[in-house]
């Protein structure tokens, strides 16, 4: 893949295996921030469609990896029921049982996620692995997650251009205004401020003419964006 392909493929996949080549059994490495909120942003795109304990389980992994730092606790909690999702097949008693769990640590109402029938497997099991990725401590096997359901944009979206080299970001440019803006937006998920944040940015003697782009024009946004967590990163 070269740039060009990156900037207007369709092609999630194709992207994802550019950056995540598979080496040897033996090359799995450690999953990373921008991983697990690429997923998440492929749930959220695909809301509708979940079944609702799997919906369920992405919430609490929003809680989770949203902020800055891991909530252990919780995901220790959850991270079982997410993982058993992709073990049992949309069979009707497995789903409800996951239900019931959730519901009784307080993730998720009892009668919003029982089903009375059995579902797709085929379909279910795409479901449960974006459902259980965000989770996993190591890089996924994204091609167990069919491909309607991941999104070149978002892929764009949250690791940006790799073909592209720029200059590192420097921390003086972490102003006050700056800091402010840009936590609001990922604490919300309002991004109607990313053209003002692009403004602070100037202000404060940041050059880097890609992240004005992005905010200004760089269309639809999502928390995992590559531009605002590199103005959050410490």
């Amino acid at each position: 893949m070269n740039e060009r392909d990156w900037l207007t493929t369709s092609d999630a996949l194709a992207q994802l295996d550019h950056l995540f080549p598979i080496r040897g059994l033996d090359s799995v490495e450690p999953q990373s921030r921008s991983s697990r909120l690429y997923l998440l942003g492929c749930a959220r795109q695909a809301w509708d469609r979940l079944p609702a304990v799997c919906r369920a389980v992405v919430a609490v992994a929003e809680r989770v990896y949203y902020g800055r730092t891991v909530d252990r606790g919780l995901r220790k909690a959850v991270y079982e029921l997410a993982e058993e999702l992709t073990h049992c097949r949309g069979e009707a008693d497995r789903v409800n049982a996951i239900g019931r769990t959730l519901a009784g640590l307080g993730h998720a109402d009892a009668t919003a996620v029982w089903v009375e029938a059995d579902m797709d497997p085929d379909q279910w099991t795409g479901f449960a692995y974006l459902t259980y990725f965000p989770f996993s401590r190591l890089t996924p096997h994204f091609r167990r997650v069919p491909a309607e359901l991941h999104s070149a944009d978002l892929v764009r979206e949250v690791f940006g251009n790799p073909f592209a080299l720029q200059p590192e970001f420097n921390a003086g440019w972490r102003t006050e205004n700056v800091v402010q803006l840009a936590s609001h937006a990922h604490a919300t998920g309002d991004f109607s401020a990313l053209a003002a944040l692009a403004d602070a940015l100037e202000e404060a003697g940041c050059d880097r003419q890609d992240i004005f782009d992005h905010f200004r024009n760089g269309g639809a946004h999502i928390r995992g964006c590559w531009a605002l967590e590199l103005v959050l990163r410490e």
